[in-house]
Parts: structure tokens; sequence; C-alpha cells
């Protein structure tokens, strides 16, 4: 398991009041879960699907991705606008 953070933005830091939290994962897909066990607030349950994600500042989009210690996780809100 790799310690990471995992950074929100938008609707989700909104919803949740969180801006960053630290969790132990072995994946990416690991995370979800994860954020699901500490916040509690994410009512829908977060997927993968459901966010834009970022890790060490680069755009990932494979879930199966494996995680190292230090690793920074950016999950943005999809744009919304009218």
């Amino acid at each position: 398991m790799a310690n990471v953070t995992v950074k929100l933005f938008g609707v989700f830091r909104v919803d949740t009041h969180t801006p960053s939290i630290a969790l132990q994962a072995e994946k990416l897909k690991d995370v979800f879960p994860a954020l699901q066990d500490k916040l509690g607030q994410l009512d829908s349950g977060l997927q993968f699907k459901d966010a834009t994600v970022y890790i060490n500042g680069e755009s990932c989009k494979k879930k199966s991705r494996a995680l190292q210690d230090g690793d920074e996780i950016w999950l943005l809100s999809p744009a919304s606008g009218g």
C-alpha cells in the first residue's frame, strides 16, 4: 500500500468541505472506496468515471495505475455551466 495525498477540487471540495486527505491505496481504483470510507459525505459514491484525474500533475486515464508513496492525486469535478 502506498501513502498518497488526494486533493479535491470543484464540487468534490465544496460537497465534502475537504481540500485534501491522506490515504493508503495500492492502485488508483482503490482511492475511490477509501475516500467514501473516510469522508462518508459522497452520497452517490464517487467513482473514477466521475472525475478528471491527475497524478503528480499528469493526466491519468487508467484506474489500474499502481501508486507509489508520496503520489499526489488531484480529483477535479466535471465542468458545468450555463
